[in-house]
């Protein structure tokens, strides 16, 4: 496993987090052992400049939600609008993957950050018990995709 990978699963651990913290809610429902599991690395996939495809993006797009919820983490409105646009993201990622797992796996993102942006504006925490294998689940999906590309 690459540090990117790693660094891309603990972005959206910490997202979750970040949510948390974001909406004033407490984390002590949190369960720290479910989320730990988000750490545990997916296969590999190339890095290789000029090579990928709609996987490859989807994994950029994955960095790239992380940094920014994590920056704007503390502005509950910044981080709300963050998580709703990385759902419309990933769901546009969805449309451009043909592989029928990674495509899945995009969705599933989609539907975990817009579940996200709904717990920040009604100000719940999130469910820490199913979010990190959903989310490891599918960056697995969408890294074996990425690999191939």
């Amino acid at each position: 496993m690459s540090g990117n990978t790693g660094r891309r699963l603990a972005a959206v651990a910490l997202t979750a987090f970040a949510l948390v913290a974001a909406v004033g809610c407490s984390s002590s429902d949190s369960d720290p052992e479910a989320a730990s599991t988000a750490s545990k690395g997916p296969r590999d996939y190339s890095t290789t400049p000029g090579k990928g495809g709609p996987c490859r993006a989807t994994m950029t797009h994955i960095d790239d939600v992380g940094q920014k919820i994590t920056t704007d983490a503390e502005d509950r409105t910044k981080a709300q609008t963050d998580l709703k646009d990385a759902a419309d993201q990933f769901a546009d990622d969805a449309e451009k993957i043909k592989n029928p797992e990674a495509k899945k796996a995009a969705e599933q993102l989609s539907t975990v950050y817009r579940g996200l942006a709904d717990s920040a504006k009604h100000n719940r925490s999130p469910d820490m018990k199913t979010l990190p294998d959903q989310v490891q689940s599918a960056i697995s999906a969408l890294s074996t995709c990425a690999a191939a590309e």
